[in-house]
């Protein structure tokens, strides 16, 4: 096959690595790099909504405040549970404060260590209803899904004017850090060779 032929297929197939930026699905898709850190957390009960992730974000800034610790970045929230494997009804929600200082566990607010490293980093103008599209983007064309799966599902996520004075409206930009660290998928061993 001669290579002219194999060029064209090769630059209209998102992928993460080899390109700086990576348009998928209407979605810039970047490698950005993310530090280990600690960070309060707090359990988001029900529904994914904005007056929830509110309320969660002013309680950690609240216990920060009077624990007496820094706050380095604006509050996020994460995702346990990998999109590409889990259905919805067990995807686990919680807010994330990252913060330097002693912190200590308060009540329903427990201290954890933020992993950090290559993330693949998206942003969706459209809001929390968006994120299970990115979600199947970013899983199902960027990363190889097929052989593939994530080695810490646990997806980071950023809402931009969280935690402004002014109200907006719920269509808010969402940021999406998906680690990229994978590990392969466990080969499936038919029972008559499992008992050899």
């Amino acid at each position: 096959m001669p290579s002219d032929e194999i060029t064209p297929k090769h630059l209209r197939r998102p992928r993460a690595r080899g390109a700086p930026a990576t348009a998928t699905g209407g979605h810039d898709v970047e490698e950005t790099w993310r530090q280990t850190v600690r960070g309060l957390v707090a359990p988001l009960d029900g529904a994914l909504t904005l007056a929830a992730l509110r309320a969660a974000c002013a309680r950690l800034t609240e216990v920060a405040e009077r624990q007496q610790l820094a706050i380095i970045e604006e509050p996020l929230f994460g995702l346990r549970g990998d999109p590409g494997e889990d259905p919805p009804e067990r995807w686990d929600y919680e807010a994330v404060l990252p913060v330097h200082g002693a912190a200590t566990p308060e009540g329903d607010v427990t201290v954890a260590r933020v992993e950090g490293g290559l993330h693949l980093a998206a942003i969706t103008p459209r809001g929390l209803d968006d994120l299970k599209r990115l979600y199947g983007h970013l899983l199902g064309k960027v990363l190889p899904s097929r052989k593939q799966r994530l080695a810490r599902p646990y997806i980071l996520h950023r809402v931009h004017g969280l935690t402004g004075r002014q109200e907006r409206e719920p269509d808010e930009a969402v940021a999406v850090y998906v680690p990229a660290v994978l590990s392969m998928k466990p080969v499936p061993v038919p029972a008559d060779e499992a008992e050899g």
